[in-house]
């Protein structure tokens, strides 16, 4: 245990493996890396705070064009259909599919909108030198929003659209889908260049003077964690904490401190057990229905694939089966099996168990690709009579697994499993590297 003297500030602890660390600043480009697990504890970006305003900017100015103009036309048979995304989700909505209509109007319009506004504001008052207090809250709206703002995966899901249609209509391609394109490289640009270990020791009026650029090494020893040391991390800003402040709000950002996340395991296996019982009709019942002259024709997400697979468009099928089908799959059996192992035991794998849980928490989104695809196609292809598709049953528990799943990823809290495996997982690790970009 440190001693009461210890000056916490200057150390920094890896959220994924709870490994202390000296607090000291990554060189410019290059990233600090966990010796233990791997983790990417922080990146140094020049100029952080007038990137991240410039960037932010430009996405609110290109945002509502982005939404409201139609993004193409579909013509076909004298028929014409063309929409923009506002549109997609109020159809969902008025066919009475409002779980879907709810999940991408959150991750295609109201939380980009947010992380964009969010991150503007705060960006602008840091570069002002200005500290009001609200900027705390804006911050950690923006860190929690993140995962769940999807643009990138329904610009994805356009591309998909334009290629199963390409062969059988029309296309006109319109301005929104330009605008759109160009949201979507700016928000990713945003998450490159952000520094948020600056932003937060910004709000927080810490002095940013670099005075070294060695790296960050294991405090005292090679195995020390901040839990040993009697510290504690804030799942939000990353500031270490005393343990005493544990049930209290962090000084820094204000969010509840926990040791561990809350009841991670009993919660995680919660959403995980959802999963499984809703993965079984998402995958058996049809997600779409298509009208041809009256008749009705649905397809379930399976049916999707074989479609594209059958017109020699292998790359789009594998895409879909990838995202639809192997992702969710692989999310539930991945979690089981690091719920499974998170028990006293060797420190086998733990490093891999670690890295398999941050791919788990990174891929969860883009199983979204084939809702944003129906919300799309249900608004494009409405030609009357003719042909017309709609979503189908499928859709909405669909949906279900992949909230379930991205919420089980944010419940479990891979510091348990090198806490469980104790003493055992004592051995040598190199000096904490950077890594240039």
């Amino acid at each position: 245990m440190y001693s009461q003297t210890t000056k916490h500030n200057t150390l920094i602890s890896c959220p994924d493996c709870d490994l202390l660390l000296s607090g000291r600043v990554a060189p410019v480009s290059h990233t600090l890396l966990c010796p233990r697990c791997g983790k990417t504890i922080g990146k140094r970006t020049a100029n952080s705070v007038l990137k991240t305003l410039v960037l932010s900017l430009t996405g609110l100015l290109m945002f509502f064009p982005a939404i409201i103009l139609p993004l193409m036309t579909f013509e076909s048979f004298g028929f014409s259909d063309s929409a923009n995304i506002l549109e997609s989700i109020v159809n969902l909505f008025l066919n009475d599919y409002f779980m879907v209509a709810i999940m991408v109007a959150i991750s295609a319009v109201l939380f980009p909108f947010a992380l964009l506004t969010a991150i503007f504001i705060v960006s602008l008052q840091l570069h002002k030198k200005r500290y009001p207090p609200y900027l705390t809250t804006l911050f950690r709206l923006y860190i929690h929003l993140e995962e769940w703002a999807m643009i990138e995966v329904y610009l994805l899901g356009i591309m998909i659209t334009i290629i199963k249609m390409v062969d059988t209509t029309e296309i006109i391609y319109h301005s929104g889908i330009f605008c759109f394109s160009a949201l979507v490289v700016v928000t990713l640009a945003i998450s490159t260049v952000i520094d948020k270990r600056f932003f937060w020791q910004t709000i927080e009026h810490k002095d940013q003077t670099h005075s070294a650029n060695k790296p960050g090494s294991p405090a005292e020893n090679n195995n020390t964690t901040a839990a040993e040391a009697g510290l504690i991390l804030c799942h939000t800003c990353h500031k270490l904490s005393p343990i005493s402040l544990e049930d209290k709000g962090c000084p820094r950002c204000g969010g509840k401190l926990h040791i561990r996340k809350a009841n991670t395991l009993s919660r995680t296996w919660a959403l995980v057990i959802t999963s499984m019982i809703f993965l079984l009709p998402a995958n058996l019942l049809p997600i779409m229905e298509v009208d041809f002259l009256g008749i009705p024709e649905r397809s379930t997400i399976l049916d999707g694939i074989i479609y594209f697979f059958q017109h020699d468009s292998y790359l789009i099928g594998l895409i879909i089966f990838t995202a639809s089908i192997l992702v969710p799959v692989f999310k539930v059996t991945g979690l089981i099996i690091l719920l499974l192992t998170s028990r006293p035991s060797a420190p086998r794998f733990l490093r891999e168990k670690t890295q398999m849980y941050r791919f788990i928490a990174f891929i969860g989104r883009w199983s979204m690709l084939d809702i944003f695809v129906i919300a799309l196609l249900t608004v494009l292809v409405d030609f009357g009579f003719l042909t017309s598709i709609h979503a189908a049953p499928a859709a909405t528990y669909f949906c279900i697994v992949v909230a379930a799943t991205m919420l089980a990823a944010i419940t479990f809290d891979p510091r348990v499993m090198w806490d469980k495996c104790g003493s055992k997982s004592k051995q040598h690790h190199k000096i904490s590297s950077f890594q240039k970009e």
